[in-house]
């Protein structure tokens, strides 16, 4: 798995480099080609989980298929609430349709973005989850760490980048002449990690909202 990348990277925060746990025995993986022509579309999409109730204006969706992003309005972490508020996850449905028959497609590099103050020694774990409804069994989990090392407390907007290995990308069912592709499901959810009275957030501030977005590989099956 390659690092995180963080950006901006302030003295103190360290990032752990992410692992890639799945589901299921490792396969061959074809050889990951260009996207189909024309691209898919998102037939409908809805979301489930603490950090993005179901109520509008909880996620603005922005983009298509191929450049989607979420903000996530309620999506906000802390350590002051006790353990309930100290995890918090919102999960993407996203039926797909419209695809060329005989190709499959992947999560295969995932950016979330936020606000993050943690005291020294305090850590924000990070998890990104895809699977298809068709075959649920078959998952992959990426998992992150971000983690303060300093002296004192850091307050950052901070953007982390995980990629999939290519032999862990889990693949859609391969599309066939009706052109649907499946049931994207997408969990991003964080975990503070803080002792004692140490504090820690993740989220929102002044001008910061909680987001993410992905990109795929496509192959010909």
């Amino acid at each position: 798995m390659r690092p995180t990348t963080l950006l901006p990277l302030l003295s103190g925060l360290a990032a752990a480099a992410p692992t890639a746990q799945q589901l299921v025995a490792p396969r061959e993986q074809a050889a990951a080609q260009a996207a189909p022509s024309p691209p898919p579309r998102i037939a409908s999409v809805s979301y489930s989980g603490n950090g993005c109730p179901s109520a509008s204006p909880a996620v603005d969706r922005s983009g298509g298929f191929d450049d989607i992003a979420l903000r996530l309005n309620s999506f906000e972490a802390t350590t002051a609430g006790g353990a309930a508020d100290a995890s918090v996850n919102c999960q993407a449905h996203l039926a797909i349709a419209g695809s060329a028959q005989g190709w499959q497609v992947g999560v295969k590099d995932v950016y979330v973005q936020g606000h993050l103050v943690l005291d020294p020694g305090a850590e924000l774990d990070y998890y990104v989850t895809s699977f298809w409804s068709e075959d649920a069994d078959k998952t992959v989990t990426i998992r992150g760490t971000l983690s303060n090392g300093g002296a004192g407390r850091l307050s950052q907007d901070v953007t982390a980048h995980s990629t999939v290995p290519d032999n862990q990308v889990v693949y859609s069912p391969c599309v066939g002449s009706g052109g649907n592709v499946g049931l994207l499901n997408v969990n991003f959810r964080v975990a503070l990690q803080a002792a004692g009275s140490q504090y820690g957030y993740f989220g929102k501030d002044a001008d910061t909202t909680a987001s993410e977005n992905w990109s795929y590989v496509w192959r010909q099956c």
